[in-house]
């Protein structure tokens, strides 16, 4: 066999890229880097008032704080 020989056989198969190569990936969102993952609002949706409180401050988004709303920190992440 000649040539190169990737680790994800079945991506090889089809003539695609490994998952892992450079720009297939998604976004890096640790410590504000990169937008916010897509098709999040749901999510939102579900989440507690300190789990809101917490995904804003995640985001470095302000101005979010403990004395906001559940309605008020959701327009913070929403505004982004």
């Amino acid at each position: 066999m000649s040539g190169q020989q990737f680790d994800d056989p079945n991506r090889e198969a089809v003539g695609l890229e490994p998952a892992w190569a450079e720009g297939s990936g998604g976004s890096d969102t640790s410590a504000g880097g990169g937008p916010p993952p897509e098709g999040n609002g749901a999510d939102l949706d579900a989440m507690t008032k300190d789990q809101l409180l917490a995904e804003a401050q995640a985001r470095g988004l302000s101005p979010a704080n403990a004395g906001m709303t559940k309605d008020e920190l959701r327009a913070v992440i929403d505004k982004g």
